[in-house]
């Protein structure tokens, strides 16, 4: 129990540097992702070891899976340039922590957190009218595409309405996943 709860707060901690890094500079450090990996490596190892559950899974490659889960479920985000490359390193750091079976979860959840602080974000900001205009240009050029027998695609916008600090959404995200688990929800309902 008390290895559990050093692993969550292991993690709340390197989730709030790389908040505090990506509200400050927009970026997430590789270094603070790197090491956040490697601790969730020693932390499972140790928990395997003490015979403790270790929060990823019981299996020795956990940690591992959850990475790799992790980083290709918001793979697909950054190739259409929609999160930065820092966020993808963030989940999968996240996913090492977690493991595979509570990433969906926490991407669930960040998805819902990255929704909330967006509509935040636009209206706080003042970027609405410009947030809506490249939602309007993106749709229109997709249809026009469409139409023409062209694949759609999506281009970079000459301007954009302002950058997401998405490293909140993850750390939020991440952090509802363990206080509520899907499977809690999802096994509640069949019952």
């Amino acid at each position: 129990m008390a290895l559990s709860i050093m692993t969550h707060a292991l993690l709340a901690a390197l989730l709030a540097g790389a908040v505090i890094s990506d509200l400050r500079s927009r970026r997430i450090p590789n270094a603070l992702v790197l090491a956040g990996i490697g601790l969730a490596i020693v932390v499972h190892a140790i928990a395997i070891a003490s015979g403790s559950m270790p929060v990823a899974g019981r299996a020795w490659w956990a940690p591992l899976a959850g990475l790799l889960v992790g980083f290709i479920s918001l793979l697909p985000l950054y190739l259409a340039r929609i999160t930065g490359a820092g966020d993808v390193k963030l989940m999968a750091m996240c996913g090492a922590f977690i493991g595979a079976g509570n990433v969906p979860a926490a991407i669930l959840y960040t998805f819902m957190a990255g929704g909330a602080l967006a509509l935040l974000f636009m209206f706080g900001r003042g970027v609405a009218a410009q947030t809506l205009a490249n939602v309007r240009f993106m749709l229109t050029d997709w249809v026009v595409r469409a139409s023409n027998g062209q694949g759609a695609r999506l281009e970079p916008l000459q301007t954009t309405a302002a950058r997401l600090p998405y490293a909140l959404a993850i750390a939020l995200g991440t952090g509802a996943s363990l206080l509520w688990p899907l499977s809690r929800f999802t096994h509640g309902a069949a019952a």
